[in-house]
C-alpha cells in the first residue's frame, strides 16, 4: 500500500513538473496604448517586512516591464529624498504608507516620512483624515482578507478600495491548490502564481454597492513581500518580487495635455490618475492586456473608465480586448448587474440609460492543471452615466 501511495504521488509530482516546463506564458511586454502606464500598488520594502532595498525593487519592477511602482511599507513613509536618491528619471515611484487601523488597513498613496507622520494612534477616521490632510489618496487595502478585513463602512475619507489583492486571493485557495503552486514554482513560477488567482467576487460586490452612493475607485494590489517569514525569521525570499510583479498589474491612462508626455509623466499625474478611476487592472500573467478599451461614445463626446458622460440615446458602450488572446470572453456590469456577456475580442451595445457600466474580462487557465478554468483578466473601473440636465433632452 505504502508503494502504491509513493507511485501515485511521484507520478503526481511528475505530471505538474511536466506542466509546468511545457506551459510557455506570453511575454509581458506588450503594445501600450498611448498614455498607458503599467505598474504595480502596495509592495513592501525591507523598511518593514519585505526583502529588498528600494533600488532592488525598482530593478525587479523593470525587469516586468513595469513602468511605476507604489511604495507601501507597513506604518512607515520613506522620506522624500530616499525616494529622490532611488527614482531614475524614467521610472515613477508613488511614496506611501499601509496604516494600520482598528478597523484593518489602508494605502495612503502620495505621501512621505517628511509630510505625514502616522502617530500612534489606532482611530480609523482620525487616521484616514490626517493622512488626507496631508495630501493622500486613500484606499481600502484587502476589505474583505482571511487575516484583515475592512470593518468601517462607515467612514468615508476613501478614494477607493483594492477589488484585487494577490496575497488575499492566494489565501483563499485550497490545499491542493496550493500545493500544485508549490510544486510549480520552481519550474515556473509566473504560472504557479496563476494558477492561485480567483475572482474577488465579495470585493466586487461591495465595490458595485459603494458605486451607487459615489465614484469609488478600484485597484489591484500586489502585496508584494519577496519574503517568507517563520517565527519571525527570514527562510526565503519567496515568491520574489520579479514574479509577484508579472501576476496583476495597474493600467494607467493617462491624458493628453499640450507640452506634457504622458508617457514619462510622474508620480503626482499616474496618482491623480488612479484616484479618478482612470486605469484598469489586468492579470497580465494570462495575457498582456495592453491595448484594452472601455468607452462609452455618443455623437458628440467619448469617455473611458473613472470619467463621467452625459446620458443621450445614441450612446453606445464599446469593448476591446488584444487580438491575440485565446478566445476571451466579455462580461458588462451596469450598476452591478450583468447585462451582456460574449466570447470574443470587442463587444459593442447600447446604452441603457444612466448608471455606472464597468467590464470584466475573463481567459481559461492554459496547461492541464489550469483545467481550463474561466479566470479573470481584466477589470476596468466604470464609466459613470449622468442623466441630461433638466429641461434638457436626451434625443441625439
Amino acid at each position: 500500500m505504502s508503494r502504491y501511495v509513493v507511485a501515485v504521488f511521484a507520478a503526481f509530482v511528475i505530471i505538474v513538473w511536466l506542466d509546468g516546463l511545457l506551459v510557455h506564458l506570453p511575454k509581458l511586454a506588450g503594445t501600450p496604448a498611448r498614455g498607458e502606464r503599467v505598474g504595480v500598488i502596495h509592495v513592501h520594502t525591507n523598511a518593514s517586512c519585505g526583502s529588498g532595498s528600494l533600488p532592488q525593487v525598482i530593478a525587479s519592477a523593470k525587469d516586468a516591464d513595469l513602468s511605476f511602482v507604489a511604495i507601501t511599507d507597513h506604518n512607515l513613509a520613506l522620506s522624500d529624498a530616499e525616494v529622490a536618491a532611488a527614482d531614475p528619471p524614467e521610472f515613477a515611484v508613488i511614496d506611501g504608507e499601509e496604516v494600520s487601523t482598528a478597523s484593518g488597513h489602508f494605502l495612503a498613496l502620495g505621501v512621505s516620512g517628511n509630510r505625514w507622520h502616522r502617530g500612534a494612534g489606532y482611530d480609523t477616521r482620525s487616521l484616514m483624515h490626517s493622512s488626507r490632510e496631508a495630501g493622500a489618496v486613500n484606499f481600502i487595502a484587502h476589505p474583505y482578507g482571511l487575516r484583515d478585513r475592512w470593518t468601517d463602512w462607515g467612514a468615508s475619507e476613501y478614494d477607493g478600495i483594492e477589488i484585487f489583492n494577490d496575497d488575499a486571493i492566494w489565501r483563499k485557495n485550497t490545499v491542493f491548490d496550493i500545493a500544485v503552486a508549490a510544486l510549480l514554482y520552481p519550474v515556473n513560477s509566473r504560472l504557479a502564481l496563476l494558477r492561485l488567482a480567483r475572482t474577488p467576487n465579495e470585493n466586487f460586490a461591495k465595490w458595485d454597492q459603494l458605486l451607487e452612493q459615489r465614484p469609488v475607485a478600484g485597484i489591484c494590489g500586489s502585496d508584494a513581500h519577496a519574503n517568507l517569514i517563520v517565527n519571525r525569521m527570514t527562510i526565503a525570499k519567496f515568491p520574489s518580487y520579479l514574479s509577484v510583479f508579472s501576476l496583476a498589474r495597474q493600467h494607467v491612462l493617462l491624458p493628453e495635455r499640450p507640452g506634457v508626455d504622458p508617457d514619462r509623466a510622474g508620480a503626482d499625474a499616474i496618482l491623480a490618475a488612479i484616484k479618478s478611476g482612470s486605469s484598469f487592472c489586468a492579470v497580465d500573467a494570462l495575457y498582456p492586456s495592453d491595448g484594452f478599451t472601455q468607452t462609452i461614445a455618443s455623437a458628440t463626446q467619448t469617455s473611458g473608465p473613472g470619467n463621467t458622460i452625459v446620458w443621450a440615446q445614441d450612446e453606445m458602450l464599446h469593448v476591446t480586448v488584444p487580438a491575440g488572446a485565446d478566445h476571451p470572453m466579455i462580461r458588462v456590469l451596469k450598476d452591478g448587474r450583468e447585462i451582456a456577456t460574449q466570447e470574443g475580442h470587442s463587444l459593442e451595445l447600447p446604452v441603457l440609460g444612466p448608471g455606472h457600466y464597468r467590464t470584466e474580462a475573463y481567459l481559461q487557465q492554459p496547461g492541464l492543471t489550469g483545467w481550463h478554468r474561466w479566470t479573470l483578466w481584466i477589470f476596468s473601473n466604470p464609466v459613470y452615466v449622468t442623466p441630461p440636465p433638466k429641461g434638457g433632452s436626451s434625443l441625439p
